[in-house]
């Protein structure tokens, strides 16, 4: 059975939403809600850490925590996973754009560099309850072939999920990979049987 995921930025969207057993902390809702701006690249990890620390203290349910390109390079990404893990993410995603991250303009990092964040990530995470995502938004710019690519790399390197994002389910249907999957937004109510998660 699919698992609907709601998306929390302040302490109120919990209560609001308290029929829900997952939620999510989107980078891009949280710097709207902070700055007026749907750019997450204007964040700090600091900031993400601190609302994740104020959402935990209120709720025992699973978070999804958007840990962006990392904030930076690989080591920059380590010590992010460090930090959201200690302020109790229950799963860290790291996406496949450029830094700074903007999920309305998307930009495809480089293979190499996408692949270098995530083995810091699955390094960094020494919590047994937390897990490592990787979020694909560059859909786009990469097609089929490179999707395909980047998700069997991440099940490689340790990654147990993925969020895609702005993939037609067509196109999830066939995918071949030993991960957890979730969709964004998905684009109809006919969801692939290969997805648990639905992010909305």
């Amino acid at each position: 059975m699919t698992k609907q995921v709601a998306k929390v930025c302040m302490v109120p969207d919990l209560y609001a939403r308290q029929d829900s057993n997952f939620f999510f902390l989107s980078g891009s809702d949280l710097a709207w809600n902070l700055l007026g701006s749907h750019n997450e690249g204007l964040l700090a990890a600091s900031e993400v850490a601190k609302q994740l620390s104020y959402l935990r203290m209120k709720t025992n349910k699973k978070l999804f925590v958007d840990a962006q390109s990392g904030f930076g390079n690989p080591l920059n990404t380590y010590f992010t996973v460090k930090e959201l893990e200690h302020y109790g993410a229950d799963v860290v995603l790291v996406n496949d754009q450029r830094y700074p991250s903007n999920t309305k303009t998307p930009k495809e990092s480089q293979f190499y560099s996408f692949a270098g964040r995530v083995k810091a990530a699955v390094d960094a995470n020494s919590e047994a309850d937390c897990e490592i995502w990787v979020k694909l938004d560059c859909f786009d710019s990469y097609g089929n072939d490179g999707l395909q690519k980047r998700l069997s790399t991440a099940a490689k390197l340790g990654a147990t999920g993925a969020l895609l994002n702005g993939v037609p389910n067509e196109v999830v249907k066939k995918l071949d990979v030993n991960l957890k999957l979730g969709l964004v937004n998905p684009q109809s109510l006919d969801c692939p049987s290969n997805v648990e998660y639905l992010f909305g």
